[in-house]
């Protein structure tokens, strides 16, 4: 469990450093998509400053983190106005914590990014998000961004020592360019590694938005007729083209219709987040164990208000109850909060060390995004 891992050096954080975006991507978390694809009202602009970032993470516990990776439910971490200054405390307060950093890279300048790069050497990986081979392709989906400045931006870090990785959401508009995508972004330099993922916010095959102008427009999703793709392996070494399939990807399981067959008739759950090492910590401080969990969890913390119906049973009296699991953790969510508490006191606290686990053979009280996520049957 997560205390283990903290003990072990081993626990990796998926940590949200600013809920500040230059793109209004239309499947995001954080955008409202028929608000003109702007940022859902509810979420408040905030950002971790260093000095922040120190109290949470005094030298004492960098040195048991493996692994921070910035990405962000809610916001891009290259819109943290002290993005730099975060990657330098880790990198000279601690011996072997590593950094990982998920942008669409479209902002700060090509100097911003070298530095960066320069600071973190090997330890440090940068993600850029690239979703086509031209402007129009890419913007469709990455609206708002500018897929020239990513180029030059990724070119920078590829001149140090750091590694780069370009990450590509796929629907049946850039489906058949992931190839070009990869030829594209391999001409800059060395690319450690490609990934994708197709998008996952679909509960038709259609998914509707209203674009900058109030004009209606859709994504549609990757198409059964997929294209193959070589894949690299981390020494440049081409793997064998196959068929994309990821079907197994436990983050499409949330919100996309077509995984709704496998969480039925489950018989188990393991938790992906234990498998992994990993927890998920809010621009505000506040722990919880997953991204399936946390945006109903960040927002009951923000304004008080429970939005997620699907983690509610019926009661003997017919009403709808929150799940036990979720009740307990926001009867006192300041208990889970790095504000209040240290990382170790979180980890050793008994809703994660105890109430968590222990809610996962309890299959009809236990958390529905649980249950959805990480059933097996």
């Amino acid at each position: 469990m997560w205390s283990e891992d903290y003990k072990a050096r081993k626990l990796t954080l998926d940590m949200e450093l600013s809920s500040f975006c230059n793109a209004r991507c239309p499947q995001c978390s954080r955008t409202d998509e028929l608000n003109n694809v702007n940022k859902k009202e509810w979420i408040p602009l905030n950002q971790v400053s260093i000095s922040k970032f120190k109290s949470w993470f005094p030298p004492k516990d960098l040195n048991n983190i493996k692994n921070f990776h910035f990405s962000g439910t809610f916001g891009d971490p290259g819109m943290c106005k002290d993005l730099y200054k975060i990657v330098s405390y880790i990198i000279d307060n601690s011996a072997t914590a590593r950094i990982s950093i998920n942008t669409n890279g479209s902002m700060r300048s090509t100097d911003f990014w070298w530095d960066i790069g320069a600071k973190g050497q090997n330890r440090l990986k940068v993600i850029f998000d690239v979703d086509g081979i031209d402007q129009e392709m890419h913007n469709f989906y990455r609206r708002g961004t500018k897929l020239s400045k990513i180029l030059n931006n990724m070119a920078a870090v590829l001149d140090t020592p750091a590694n780069v990785n370009v990450f590509t959401v796929l629907f049946k508009h850039n489906q058949d360019y992931l190839h070009d995508i990869h030829d594209m972004c391999n001409k800059l330099g060395h690319i450690t590694s490609f990934d994708w993922v197709e998008g996952n916010n679909f509960n038709s095959p259609i998914y509707k938005f209203n674009d900058e102008n109030g004009n209606p427009l859709q994504l549609e999703q990757v198409t059964s007729d997929r294209p193959a793709i070589n894949t690299v392996n981390l020494d440049g070494s081409l793997i064998p083209a196959s068929v994309i399939d990821d079907s197994e990807r436990k983050s499409r399981r949330v919100r996309d219709h077509r995984h709704i067959p496998l969480i039925k008739d489950y018989t188990e759950i393991k938790c992906h987040a234990v498998e992994r090492n990993n927890l998920k910590v809010s621009i505000d401080g506040l722990i919880t164990p997953c991204c399936h969990l946390s945006p109903s969890l960040e927002r009951f913390y923000v304004d008080g208000t429970w939005t997620n119906s699907k983690n509610t049973r019926v009661g003997h009296d017919n009403s709808k109850q929150i799940s036990p699991i979720i009740q307990e953790y926001i009867n006192n969510p300041t208990i889970y909060n790095l504000n209040h508490n240290s990382i170790s006191d979180i980890v050793n606290s008994e809703w994660f060390n105890k109430s968590l686990p222990e809610s996962w053979n309890n299959l009809e009280d236990s958390c529905w995004g649980c249950k959805k996520v990480c059933g097996k049957k």
